[in-house]
């Protein structure tokens, strides 16, 4: 996804069974960015759910690898990024396996 100019951007994917995560969020601008990511993590339908608040600092370019909880069946990622300045765009994917 990509924002458009001055306009943070917002998504949310379900990731089914996952055994890892990744977060890359860019920037056109040389400010730095600061995205703030939510997981929530379901090890099953009864099972323990944890979630995660995080947020990443950078310029240019944010890298984020969150942990996965062992045995998770579900994994919802929720990521936010903020227009870094008033021409800035900002673009966000969510890679899993």
């Amino acid at each position: 996804m990509t924002s458009r100019p001055g306009k943070g951007l917002h998504f949310f994917r379900t990731v089914l069974n996952p055994q890892a995560l990744g977060v890359v969020v860019t920037s056109s601008s040389s400010r730095r960015s600061t995205v703030p990511v939510q997981l929530v993590r379901d090890r099953d339908d009864d099972g323990p759910v944890e979630e995660l608040r995080g947020r990443s600092l950078a310029v240019k370019t944010v890298i984020a690898y969150p942990h996965v909880l062992s045995g998770a069946t579900r994994c919802y990622v929720s990521v936010y990024t903020i227009a870094p300045g008033p021409a800035a765009k900002t673009a966000a994917a969510e890679f899993s396996y």
